[in-house]
């Protein structure tokens, strides 16, 4: 099964569906970085200290150690603050968006919950979440203030 991405306006959309499972870190997984490398995304987080190969010609690579050392070769890159946004009408999560030209990585989302109809959100980048037993990388997105 592969990985899919689940999109959530807000907490209280994502605490409905995890409320059994908000304490188990097998659920809910905070990620410590992504990073954008050609047309795939790494996804670093801490769930392990076993080592393992990583694989590295799936879209979507998981590194569980807390680390790229072994496997970076200087071309990826860090995916900071205000470099992701939703496509609601794509239904795309955008990596480093650009003006007038496609983003740098596009990739469609699973499942989106959300009542919002705006043409792009922001998503909020504190809220990164990895649902190891799911298989599925969690965002939720910023609140307009």
């Amino acid at each position: 099964m592969a990985t899919s991405i689940y999109i959530f306006e807000n907490d209280e959309f994502f605490e409905k569906i995890y409320k059994d499972v908000m304490e188990n870190p097998l659920y809910i997984m905070p990620i410590i970085d992504l990073y954008v490398k050609g047309d795939h995304l790494w996804i670093v987080t801490n769930s392990n200290n076993q080592k393992e190969q990583p694989r590295l010609s799936n879209t979507l690579v998981h590194f569980r150690q807390g680390n790229i050392k072994g496997w970076e070769q200087g071309d990826e890159k860090l995916v900071k603050h205000d470099k992701i946004r939703y496509n609601h009408r794509k239904e795309h999560l955008e990596f480093f968006p650009r003006m007038l030209r496609k983003p740098l990585l596009s990739m469609r989302v699973g499942r989106c919950i959300t009542n919002k109809n705006d043409k792009y959100s922001k998503v909020n980048y504190d809220k990164r979440f990895y649902d190891f037993t799911n298989n599925r990388i969690i965002f939720l997105l910023e609140d307009k203030k």
